[in-house]
């Protein structure tokens, strides 16, 4: 079954059409997302992405917030990953969202296609988590004890992994990193500063309210 599953991620091609009509429900217009409101930029970008494309920790009214646009084949975004988790750990005034950026290689899609289908069952961070802090190479052998070790529905996983919501946030966040000029990962909004590539926890703190 496990096997079956990893057949499914490897079998999905990812096509974005420019006229496809986005099914993934988001709660602001792109005309309310660049002219503004209220809120500040980098809250109005979570708005743009669907809760369902989102993989976070931390209390969602928290004072702080950090958007991570990662890859799971970058080494920084691994380097960076149990800095943000310590943090958030640290304070009870800090939330972090992880999302998708996956373009450094084919593997990066599969990777973040199934830990969007595992968010269809709660189970997003704790698949994110483990795939971020595994020891060495990811190899198909971690990628299946993680899935064991999660004790996902494996049926619901494989219908979940071709919902077109997937490949509509992937668009939608592909989007809005080039956008925000995010080149490369980690990408990262601490609070409403833009800070493209690793940023070391004690800067951040600095940046932290």
């Amino acid at each position: 079954m496990l096997k079956q599953i990893i057949k499914i991620i490897c079998g999905v091609v990812i096509i974005l059409s420019a006229n496809k009509t986005f099914a993934a429900t988001s709660e602001i217009t792109i005309k309310e997302l660049v002219t503004g409101g209220q809120e500040e930029f980098h809250l109005r970008i979570l708005k743009a992405i669907p809760e369902s494309g989102q993989i976070s920790i931390g209390p969602k009214d928290a004072k702080n917030t950090i958007i991570e646009f990662f890859d799971y084949k970058c080494g920084y975004c691994v380097k960076i990953h149990p800095e943000l988790v310590e943090l958030t750990n640290e304070r009870n005034d800090l939330r972090v969202v992880f999302i998708q950026l996956p373009i450094l290689s084919e593997m990066s899609a599969k990777l973040s296609r199934l830990v969007l289908a595992a968010n269809y069952q709660n189970k997003g961070y704790e698949i994110h988590h483990a795939l971020l802090t595994q020891k060495g190479a990811l190899t198909e052998e971690k990628i299946n004890k993680i899935i064991l070790d999660s004790n996902i529905d494996y049926e619901k996983i494989k219908k979940d992994l071709e919902r077109p919501e997937i490949d509509e946030t992937l668009a939608i966040t592909s989007f809005l990193a080039s956008a925000i000029g995010a080149r490369g990962t980690p990408a990262l909004f601490i609070n409403n500063n833009f800070n493209p590539g690793y940023v070391p926890q004690s800067t951040i703190k600095k940046l932290l309210k």
